[in-house]
């Protein structure tokens, strides 16, 4: 296992709202900054590795990434809170981020609490994504960039209280 182990960063949401956008972006600023980081699309991952079981498909690539000390980026839609809840139980360091554009399709289930909720009615998605990059640096799953370079990440702590 790697000295700093990965996260995993849930974007939900309802359908329309952004998720792949703001993954997408947070993926590009992560990059940019060195950090091991991959983009795990839930259409993706059904495409090539679901034989009946999406879920158990997602949870198993998304813990391998953080198992390696990957923040494994994961935009899907699941409108299901009891869902989301079960994937949280099977990954650790797993953040649940509302990407949230308003009202949508009824049967979408908002978190009951999110680490994060970004808005993005009217908002770039690099401002977005750099909400969910501060956030990752505040919660030390990132580096926080300073002008002597990246600092250590220290290890995921237990604390769930978010912006």
């Amino acid at each position: 296992m790697p000295a700093t182990p990965g996260w995993c960063v849930w974007l939900t949401g309802r359908v329309g709202a952004g998720k792949t956008t703001v993954a997408t972006a947070v993926l590009d600023q992560l990059r940019t900054r060195g950090a091991s980081v991959a983009l795990v699309d839930e259409p993706e991952v059904g495409a090539h590795l679901d034989q009946g079981d999406r879920l158990g498909a997602l949870v198993w690539v998304i813990s391998i990434l953080a198992d390696a000390g990957v923040v494994a980026l994961v935009a899907a839609d699941e409108p299901r809170q009891a869902t989301r809840e079960q994937v949280r139980v099977a990954v650790p360091s797993f953040v649940e981020v509302l990407v949230d554009a308003g009202a949508g399709p009824d049967d979408y289930e908002e978190p009951y609490a999110p680490e994060l909720r970004v808005p993005t009615r009217g908002r770039s998605p690099e401002a977005s994504a750099a909400q969910v990059v501060s956030w990752l640096e505040d919660h030390g799953a990132l580096a926080a960039e300073t002008p002597e370079g990246p600092q250590p990440r220290p290890r995921p702590g237990a604390s769930r209280s978010g912006s």
